[in-house]
């Protein structure tokens, strides 16, 4: 998709800020954070929120701990002279991306 193809009509200003809704029963206290998002961990629900731009990801520890190892694997492979064969051997598989 080209710029000329975008609706100008979008907003496409960067997403304002934004925790959970304490209202909501959630109080997540903030563990990390950068320019593409943060991470909250929220003792009252148990989850850990992910979020990345507009979206938030609601894991159990245990599956933020598995994506994060996950994420780690992959970030070794592109780094790696090889880059398309993963870290057990078998062939990376590029997701498709959109524009």
């Amino acid at each position: 998709m080209d710029r000329e193809d975008i609706d100008p009509d979008l907003d496409l200003a960067p997403e304002p800020e934004r925790d959970p809704d304490p209202a909501a029963g959630c109080a997540p206290r903030t563990l990390a954070r950068a320019g593409v998002g943060k991470v909250l961990h929220c003792a009252d629900c148990g989850q850990v929120h992910l979020q990345l731009g507009p979206v938030t990801l609601r894991l159990t520890v245990e599956a933020f701990a598995e994506m994060a190892g996950l994420v780690q694997s992959a970030g070794r492979a592109l780094r790696a002279p090889d880059a398309g064969i993963g870290a057990a051997g078998t062939a990376a598989v590029a997701a498709p991306v959109l524009h």
